[in-house]
Parts: C-alpha cells; sequence; structure tokens
C-alpha cells in the first residue's frame, strides 16, 4: 500500500476553498487595495483554477501512481501557505474595524457622559451594535480607504504566487501523467468476490448472532403487506458480516426450508440486470431459456418470476453499497409473487444502505469476545503449532489482541505477520508498529477500511481524518468537534449547525463513529478505523502523550501533546523550521497521574509555553485542558486562530489583554474558576472579538458582557442582564439574530417603554426555542417605567417553544400572546406576576401543551376570555397547574357550545385558597383525583406499591391540595368518572354527612388510598356502598383502629396496611384466616406502637 501517497486525498476540497476565498478577494470586496496586491491575487486566482481542474483526477488515481501523491502534497503544501496570507489580510481588516470600533466607543462614553437623556443613551447604542446597515457600509468604506498592506505582507504574497506559478508549469507533463494511467485497463478487485462457500479455517464464536439470524429468518411477518422481509447485517469492514450469513445460509440450504436460496455479491456497483440474470441462472430454478441471449430486463424478470411464483425464496445481497432505494425495489420486483415467509438478507457498512433498502430487521455486528477471539487470532498466528508451547509469544499476542477491537480480518492482518516468524524478538516488533504500519495484503484490513473511506464525499473525509489526532477511546463533544472542524475550514463560515451535525450523523450512519454510551453528544471512533484514520493522516496529526524520545514528522500539523512534554514540540521548531508554518492544531493536555514526567519540570512550563505559542504563526486551534501554569501573555501573535479552549485551568486568576486581539477567533470556550479580576476583564473586552460564534464561559460573565451587541454572529446566550447604562442596554440584542437555543433577559424594570423594549428585536430571532423575560420586584425601576408597553414590545418570533415570564409588573396582558402571534408554542409558565388581573386568550394557542400560573396575586376569576373563541379551546393542553393564585375565587365561563381540554392528563391546583367549585373540567371517562396539603411532588408521585390487579390507567389526573376544593370541585354529572381516589390530609378526622353522601356518588371507584392522615380516626361508613372498589390502601394513619361496622365492599380484592395502629393492623392481619374473606390479597407491613394514653385523651 502506497501510505505516502495517502495524505493528500483530501487536497480538492482545500483548493476549492482557496479558489473561493481569492475570488473574493480579487473582486470588488476590497476596491480601495493597491493595485499590485490586486494583480498578484488575480495570478493567483488563474492559476489556482487552472490546477482545480484536474485535482479531482489526480486524487483518483494517486494510489496507483506516487508521483501525482507527491504532486498532490506539494499542492497542498501551498495552499496552506496560500491561505496563510490570505487570513493575514482578513485580520488587518478586521483589527482597523476594531480599532475604529475603539475610537467610536471612546467618543459614545463621552457623549453618554455628557447627557442623562434616554435619547442619547439610544442613539449611542445603536452606533455601536450597528443597527442602521447605512452607517455599517460607510464605516468599512471608511476604514478600507484608509487600508494599505505592509510591504511584509505584500513580499508573502509574492512568494505564495511564485509558488503558485512553479506548480502550475508543470500541469502538461502532469497531465501527461493523467491520460497514461486513465488509458490502462481497470482490473476487476477480486479478492472482494464474495460466494456462499464458507473458508477453511474454523468459525469461531457467534453464538446468540447465529441463532437470533435462523430465527429471523423462520419466522413469518403475518401484518406485512410484502410476501418477503428485508435482514440487514451492519457492521465495519473485516468485522465477519459474511462469514456469520455464509455459514448459516448453508444451513438452510440443507435444511430445505426455502424452496430457493441464491448468493449474490453485489459490490458498489449495484447492477439490477446482472443480478436478476444471477438470481435466474441458479440450479434451484432451472431455466430452460438462454439468458444471455436476453437483453431486456423486462424479459429477464419476468421469466424469474414465473420461476418463483409461490415458492420460498432466500436472496442474500453480499457487501451492498447502493443508496438508491429505486434500485433495490427495481431489484425485488419479481419476490413480489413469492411465497409468504421468503427473506433477503443484506450485508453492508452503512446504517443508511440497511435502511434505503427496506430492512424490516437490522442486527449490528461488532467485534469478537475475549476467549472466542483468541481462539480465532491463536489460529491466525500460531497455524499448526501449539501456542502453549510458546507461553512468551502467547502473552505477547494476548497484548495485540487488546488492540485489535476484536476484528477477524484484523486478526487475519496481525496474525499472519506474526505467523513468519515464531521467535520473541519478532513477536515484540510486530506489537510495536501501528497496525498501518504492518506490510498489508490487498486483502487485509487496511485495504478492506480504505474502501469504506473511498466511498466518503471528499467532505467528510478530512473530517474522519481529524479524528486521528486524538488517542483511541477518547470521547469527543460534538459541539466542540463542529467547532474545530469549522476553525480548519471544513465547513464553511456560512454553514448552519443542523447541516454540521448532518456530518457527524453521516459518519454515524456509516460506520465510522459510534455514539458513546450515557453521554449525550459525544462520539467515539472504532479502534481499527482509528488506526486507518492514522494511516491516511500520514504523520500529519500526531501525537506525544507518554514518550518523550518519539520524533515529531516534519509534515505535521496537527499536534496533541501531554504538557510534560511541550518541550518536546518546542525542540522540533528549533530543529525544523517549518514546522512554524505548518502546524495548525495544538492541543495540550495535563499528563495523566503516574506517567513520565521527564519532559520538562512543572515550573518551566510557563515559558516553554509562551516560547511555543510565539512561533506558531497559523494555528487555528489551540486547546489548553487541565494545565497547573498560567495563560501566555503574547496570544495575539495567534492571529489567524479560530478556536480557543481554555479547561478547568484553576491557576488561571487574570485574562491577558492580548486574547481580545484574537479577531478572527470564532470559538471560545472558557471553563475555569470565576475570579473578579478576570470576570471585568473579560466583560470588559470580549465585545471586541467580533467573529464569534460560540461563547462557552461561566453564565455570571457573559451575562454581563459589556457592549455584546457586536457579537452579531454569537450563537448562544443562555441569560442576558439589562442596565439603563449603554453598555448594557437592551437595544444590544438588536442585531444579535443568529441567538438560538435559549435566552433569558433579566432586570426588565430597567427598560423604560416600548420603543427600547422592541429594539431587542426579540421578532426577528427565529432560532430561539426558549425565553424567559424577567422583572424584580426588589430592584428600584426606573421612574416613569411603562411595564406594558415594554412587554408589548418584547414579541417574540412565531417560531418560539417555550415562554417564562416572572415578576411582571404591569396590569394587562400583551396583545402577542395569542394564536396569531405564537401558533407554534408548547410550553408557557407565569410566576409572581402580582399585579396581573386578566389572563390572555390560552385556550385559542393550537399547541400548547403544558400551561403553568404560579402566584398571581390579583387574579379574582378566570372567565370565557380565558379560553379564547376557538370551537375548541387548548386543542393540545396536556399538564394545567394554578398554584398561589391567593384572590382566585371563581372559575367560570365556558360556552356551551365550546369543546376544552379534549388531551388535558394533569391538573393541580395548590394554595388557591379562595377558588371553589365547581370546576369546568371536561367529560371524562376515567379521573384520578389526589389530595394532599403537601407539596405537588407528593401529589403527583403517589402511586401504589401494589397495584398489580388494579387498572391505574387514567385519562386524567386531578391534583389538589385541600379537602374543601374536593368535595366541591366536580359537578354531580363527572362523579361517576373517578376511578381512583387518594387523600393525603393532616387535618381530616372524620367524614361528615354531606361527605359520606359524596363519597357514595363514587360509583366507578376502584382504587381508595388514605396516606399521612395523622388525625383519621375511622373510614367513611358507607364504604359498602363503593361497588366497584377493588384496591385499599392505608399508610401512616397511627389513629385509624377498626373497619365501618357494615363492613368493607364485597367488591373489594387487595387491602394494604403500612405504618398503623398494631392493633389495627392484627385487625387486617385476621381477615386472610376469615372463612367469609372475599379478598384475594391482604399486606400488612410496619405497624407501630399504640398511641399513648395522654395523646388519646388530647385526640
Amino acid at each position: 500500500m502506497a501510505t505516502s501517497a495517502i495524505g493528500g486525498w483530501v487536497a480538492s476540497a482545500l483548493i476549492t476553498k482557496l479558489v473561493e476565498k481569492v475570488c473574493s478577494y480579487a473582486g470588488d470586496q476590497y476596491e480601495y487595495q493597491r493595485q499590485d496586491t490586486k494583480e498578484k491575487l488575480r495570478i493567483l486566482e488563474k492559476n489556482l483554477s487552472s490546477i482545480q481542474t484536474v485535482v479531482h483526477i489526480a486524487e483518483r488515481v494517486q494510489a496507483k501512481n506516487t508521483v501525482m501523491g507527491s504532486w498532490l502534497r506539494r499542492i497542498k503544501d501551498a495552499a496552506c501557505q496560500a491561505e496563510d496570507v490570505l487570513d493575514l489580510f482578513d485580520y488587518r481588516v478586521l483589527q482597523a474595524e476594531a480599532e475604529d470600533m475603539g475610537k467610536v466607543n471612546s467618543v459614545a462614553s463621552a457623549a453618554a457622559g455628557s447627557s442623562s437623556s434616554s435619547t442619547t443613551t439610544i442613539t449611542t447604542a445603536s452606533i455601536t451594535t450597528s443597527s442602521s446597515s447605512g452607517s455599517t457600509v460607510n464605516q468599512s468604506v471608511r476604514v478600507l480607504k484608509r487600508f494599505l498592506f505592509s510591504d511584509e505582507d505584500i513580499d508573502e504574497l509574492i512568494s505564495v504566487v511564485d509558488l503558485f506559478v512553479d506548480i502550475d508549469s508543470t500541469m502538461q507533463t502532469f497531465l501527461g501523467l493523467v491520460k497514461l494511467e486513465d488509458s490502462r485497463p481497470e482490473q476487476a478487485v477480486q479478492w472482494r468476490t464474495t460466494t456462499s462457500m464458507p473458508g477453511s479455517r474454523k468459525f469461531f464464536g457467534r453464538v446468540n448472532e447465529e441463532k437470533h439470524l435462523k430465527k429471523l429468518l423462520v419466522q413469518i411477518n403475518e401484518q406485512s403487506s410484502q410476501p418477503y422481509d428485508v435482514i440487514s447485517i451492519v457492521g465495519i469492514g473485516g468485522v465477519g458480516k459474511t462469514a456469520l450469513v455464509q455459514r448459516v445460509y448453508n444451513h438452510f440450504r440443507v435444511t430445505c426450508h426455502f424452496d430457493f436460496a441464491v448468493w449474490l455479491h453485489v459490490s458498489d456497483k449495484f447492477d439490477v440486470g446482472r443480478l436478476t440474470k444471477e438470481m435466474a441462472q441458479s440450479d434451484n430454478l432451472g431455466m430452460s431459456a438462454d439468458l444471455n441471449s436476453i437483453s431486456s430486463l423486462d424479459q429477464a424478470q419476468r421469466m424469474l418470476q414465473e420461476k418463483l411464483n409461490g415458492k420460498r425464496a432466500l436472496i442474500i445481497l453480499d457487501d451492498v453499497w447502493n443508496e438508491l432505494s429505486s434500485q433495490s425495489e427495481n431489484l425485488c420486483k419479481p419476490l413480489q409473487f413469492a411465497c409468504k415467509g421468503s427473506k433477503v438478507i443484506v450485508t453492508t457498512r452503512s446504517k443508511n444502505v440497511a435502511s434505503i433498502n427496506g430492512a424490516t430487521e437490522m442486527m449490528y455486528l461488532h467485534g469478537l469476545k475475549d476467549e472466542e477471539y483468541w481462539g480465532y487470532f491463536s489460529e491466525c498466528a500460531f497455524g499448526d503449532a501449539n501456542p502453549s508451547e510458546y507461553p512468551q509469544l502467547e502473552n505477547i499476542g494476548r497484548q495485540v489482541v487488546k488492540r485489535l477491537a476484536g476484528s477477524p480480518l484484523a486478526a487475519k492482518t496481525v496474525g499472519g505477520s506474526l505467523k513468519l516468524e515464531l521467535e520473541e524478538n519478532h513477536w515484540r516488533a510486530v506489537s510495536r508498529s501501528k497496525l498501518w504500519q504492518l506490510e498489508q495484503k490487498e486483502d487485509d484490513i487496511i485495504s478492506a477500511l480504505r474502501l469504506s473511506y473511498e466511498h466518503l464525499p471528499d467532505h467528510l473525509k478530512q473530517c474522519f481524518v481529524y479524528f486521528a489526532l486524538f488517542p483511541k477511546k477518547y470521547h469527543l463533544c460534538g459541539d466542540v468537534l463542529i467547532q474545530m472542524w469549522r476553525a480548519h475550514g471544513f465547513l464553511s463560515t456560512q454553514t448552519p449547525d443542523e447541516i454540521a451535525y448532518r456530518y457527524i450523523n453521516d459518519l454515524l450512519q456509516l460506520s465510522f463513529i459510534e455514539k458513546v454510551a450515557n453521554q449525550e453528544d459525544h462520539y467515539v471512533v472504532h479502534d481499527l478505523l482509528h488506526d486507518f484514520a492514522e494511516s491516511v493522516s500520514n504523520g500529519e496529526h500526531f501525537r506525544i502523550e507518554d514518550d518523550f524520545h518519539v520524533c515529531i514528522p516534519r509534515n505535521v500539523r496537527h499536534i496533541y501533546v501531554s504538557a510534560s512534554n511541550i518541550s518536546k514540540v518546542f525542540m522540533s521548531l528549533q530543529e525544523f523550521k517549518e514546522l512554524k508554518k505548518n502546524v495548525r492544531s495544538l492541543i495540550i493536555c495535563k499528563a495523566e497521574e503516574g506517567t513520565s514526567r521527564r519532559g520538562i519540570a512543572s515550573s518551566n512550563f510557563n515559558h516553554v509555553l509562551e516560547e511555543t505559542l510565539q512561533q506558531l504563526r497559523s494555528l487555528r486551534v489551540l486547546v489548553l485542558s487541565n494545565l497547573d501554569g498560567i495563560l501566555p501573555t503574547n496570544l495575539d501573535k495567534l492571529v489567524r486562530l479560530r478556536y480557543l479552549n481554555i479547561h478547568e485551568n484553576g491557576s488561571f486568576i487574570s485574562v491577558p489583554k492580548s486574547i481580545f486581539k484574537l479577531y478572527h477567533l470564532n470559538g471560545l470556550n472558557l471553563k475555569i474558576q470565576e475570579g473578579g479580576m478576570m470576570k471585568k476583564e473579560l466583560q470588559e473586552g470580549l465585545s471586541m472579538l467580533t467573529q464569534l460564534r460560540y461563547l462557552k464561559a461561566p453564565k455570571e460573565i457573559i451575562s454581563g458582557i459589556e457592549l455584546i451587541g457586536r457579537l452579531t454572529s454569537l450563537r448562544e446566550l443562555e441569560e442576558y442582564e439589562v442596565k439603563s447604562a449603554m453598555k448594557h442596554h437592551i437595544c444590544q440584542l438588536k442585531e444579535m439574530n443568529e441567538l438560538r437555543g435559549m435566552l433569558t433577559i433579566k432586570n426588565l424594570q430597567n427598560v423604560r417603554c416600548r420603543e427600547e423594549s422592541s429594539e431587542a428585536g426579540l421578532v426577528k430571532k427565529e432560532n430561539l426555542n426558549k425565553l424567559t423575560l424577567c422583572w424584580n420586584h426588589h430592584k428600584h425601576s426606573m421612574n416613569y417605567t411603562d411595564h406594558e408597553g415594554v412587554f408589548e414590545g418584547l414579541q417574540p418570533n412565531p417560531n418560539l417553544r417555550e415562554l417564562s415570564v416572572r415578576r411582571y409588573m404591569g396590569i394587562n396582558s400583551p396583545s402577542w400572546l395569542s394564536c396569531k402571534y405564537l401558533p407554534n408554542i408548547h410550553s408557557i409558565e407565569l410566576f409572581s406576576c402580582h399585579h396581573w388581573k386578566t389572563l390572555p386568550p390560552f385556550g385559542s394557542l393550537p399547541f400548547l401543551r403544558i400551561l403553568k400560573i404560579r402566584h398571581l396575586k390579583a387574579v379574582e376569576n378566570i372567565d370565557a376570555g380565558f379560553y379564547g373563541d376557538a370551537a375548541v379551546a387548548f386543542p393540545s393542553l396536556e399538564k394545567l397547574l394554578f398554584e398561589g393564585m391567593e384572590k382566585w375565587k371563581g372559575w367560570s365561563g365556558i360556552d356551551s357550545s365550546q369543546k376544552v381540554f379534549p388531551r388535558l392528563r394533569d391538573i393541580c391546583i395548590q394554595k388557591c385558597t379562595q377558588l371553589m367549585g365547581p370546576l369546568p373540567l371536561p367529560s371524562l371517562n376515567k379521573m384520578q383525583i389526589s389530595v394532599s396539603n403537601s407539596t405537588y411532588e407528593k401529589i403527583t408521585s403517589c402511586e401504589s406499591e401494589n397495584t398489580t390487579n388494579v387498572n391505574t390507567s387514567f385519562h386524567v389526573q386531578l391534583s389538589l391540595d385541600r379537602l374543601g376544593l374536593l368535595f366541591s370541585c366536580l359537578p354531580t354529572s363527572s362523579l361517576a368518572s373517578v376511578h381512583m381516589l387518594d387523600i393525603s390530609s393532616s387535618h381530616l378526622e372524620i367524614f361528615n354527612m354531606d361527605q359520606k353522601e359524596w363519597l357514595q356518588q363514587l360509583t366507578s371507584l376502584e382504587e381508595l388510598r388514605f396516606t399521612d392522615c395523622l388525625k383519621l380516626r375511622s373510614l367513611p361508613s358507607n364504604m359498602m356502598h363503593l361497588t366497584s372498589l377493588e384496591s385499599l390502601y392505608i399508610e401512616t394513619c397511627p389513629k385509624l383502629e377498626s373497619f365501618p361496622q357494615t363492613g368493607l365492599p364485597l367488591s373489594l380484592k387487595m387491602l394494604t396496611v403500612i405504618k398503623c395502629r398494631k392493633t389495627f393492623s392484627e385487625l387486617c392481619s385476621e381477615i386472610n384466616t376469615s372463612t367469609n374473606n372475599t379478598i384475594q390479597q391482604v399486606i400488612v407491613r410496619e405497624p407501630i406502637a399504640c398511641v399513648g394514653t395522654k395523646r388519646r385523651r388530647a385526640s
């Protein structure tokens, strides 16, 4: 294998990106550039465009011609150098804009200081956040008119242009090589062709998988409309998919379960005509016609249909890459006439292929396990020799096996190398080698994995290879991965995050990466594919973990190093000057405990890190993770840096001002301990980084960033604290229309009027899912504040899903709290809005599922306006909570023609002390009622420990916190819908006559529970009339002594008594031995001693 050629395979993507960038520079974008600069850029554009036309051809044939691979690497090196130059040009522009912004800020601050009027404040803020597109253009022109590139910049550009002129001059020679390679006939890859005949080696493992597959093949899916099912076997190359299917296929050929069985090797060309003819030529069918003479697919399929008619068929489609569903559908047309129970087995490396080919069942194959794998590996490595006769080699072999992830093909590759010499030195040499460093044949593991890689589109190849930078089994967060890809240009700045996550999903579907179990949005590369990624990288991605004496490749571009070995990077920079321009990623992690620290003493780390960073001027990604040092002061030299991650560095107490000159910075992750000085520095300086797209830092830092409105590309802002000063004014949010996810705006009492609040531009933020609006009762609000106007101006985008309003200080609702303006809202919470009197028409919101109204102390009545005028009010509402509504007395106003709450499942009413029933609840078949003067959590969690024989599938659960509301909440007509009643009250002693009559009307009650009724002395005397009651549950009712004299209902099947008076518990136990007992199950647990005499008298 020509590994030296692999590293250049993704050159075309880089060249394409560079052409686009040069074109933008050479055009009208920078019309105020020096003429000589524009001329050099045009020459560069011309050369790049001509080179681009043949790069794709070169990549196709480079594996067969090392000259082409070298030519591509030369292009890639030159392209990286050109990109550095253009990046520097971009930086100069951003730097000039930042300097101009600084001057504008100085003037604005002076103006704000000279006047206290709100007009001055708003105008200044508008200038700062570039709210006027005209002013933005004028400012850009002003910057560019005075902008000249330095002589040093021009010299670098000339050097790059000369490089590409030289490359362009060799194009004709290169094209001749390409034509020569293309003229050679394409040879079929024989080793890939499979048949149903199993290999000569013993079959190891897969007992459960084999059993499951056999079971699937004999099952008949009666529900399916098709006579056949498709079973897909999915796994990476070399994992043993074909071997498993061969074994099962031959089993069924012997058992004759299928009338017709055929093995088809599909490969990457899904030729429907060829595959149809191969099916028809199977010896099971005995075709009389010469199929070679039939050119029409239609004729072949009709002949096959005739032969398959009424027969049970088994079709194996091995090694499928096809992603066009139309092709697989076309191939399977004759199977429509086969007998029910026919099966198609597809083996593939891609979950996408499995789905597209209509899989009704998927089996994912992973590596062989432990001793099963050792058995197979031993056969490959020792051959006919007995491993027990070579104990030292066996020890080495078992260490090697741990690296091979249970892959049979990897065992064959490595075992074959070991088998050449059963000598310890040879085995140790092989064990120290990486998998891709071993000599490989065309049918070995790396070749098999390369097939998957070759099927990747260009944009995914470079994304996958980047995983080679990290150690095996390294868990990478998807969000961080995307930021790194973006920093290197694998994703353009215009690519939305949703598309970026498709890249990750594509790699998942193609089995290149896997999700990490129990870690959301984290991914890991299969061990063997990690080896392969290293081989493709060819030294460009390099790790120095605990081997200080390792030699860094001279073509390295990305380095992962432990902190103890940072001096190795520094020394290599002194030795190989080209590394200074090549390295684009530097990830420094803390050395694991117990590892060597020979490389550098911790006292010297800061100095070495600073010297190292000063030389790496081409860095795009810098990660400082779990270090003990302090941040270098010279970060402003990293002018091309796009992503900076400073992770859990507890000793960092201040931030160098140079960090605020990294104008290209696209992602900044600061997982640091917050200090007073650091917080102030960050809040003052972060707005200078105008290209920031991702910002992760303590919430207290981000919410107080001064002039945050400059960060117009920012994707996330969980919290923003509004102040009256211009640097924290609400209008800072105006142009931040890329915000997505969740946004909380606090201290809205500092906003004066509707005109000011509308400056936030919330209606334009179409990617926000959740919005929280907070006022503060305890802080002094501005004089003459129009709270209702402020609320009106905060109208969100119609795409909003969740809204929370906290401590609103106005009386009335905004007009936008309706279906017209919030058609997609799913959840609304109103909290502690003490002056809000009239609720808006929430019933008109078509997708509202959760509504929580808490501590609205001014609301007295809920009437027809709450429901809106739709024919069905609250059509999607599932959960409804009212809490702390101190003045709420009545709930009415339903129009008789209106249908309400058709999907309601949970209703909770707490601390609404003046509310009386009946409540306008919907007509229901089943209802569960819980009464507790404890917390809502206790109410909703009351679930019987032993309800196996009781149906607990209720349509609605109603949770109340006082008995008085229980007996009046439901109209008489609805009492028959109550199937479960749970009472938990510290006040209830006995049931009065009215309460007994109410209870007697619960004719459908199946379960009755008394929990924590500390004063309850007797059960209702008329319980005998609850003729549907099946379960009675009593827990922690210490004063309860006996059952009603009239007895318990005859329908009762289960009685549970827990933590009750001992005498009462004994009485319950006696029921089990009673001959007249109809109760099927009695459970008595944890009886308590009798209550003392004095307490009993007091009661």
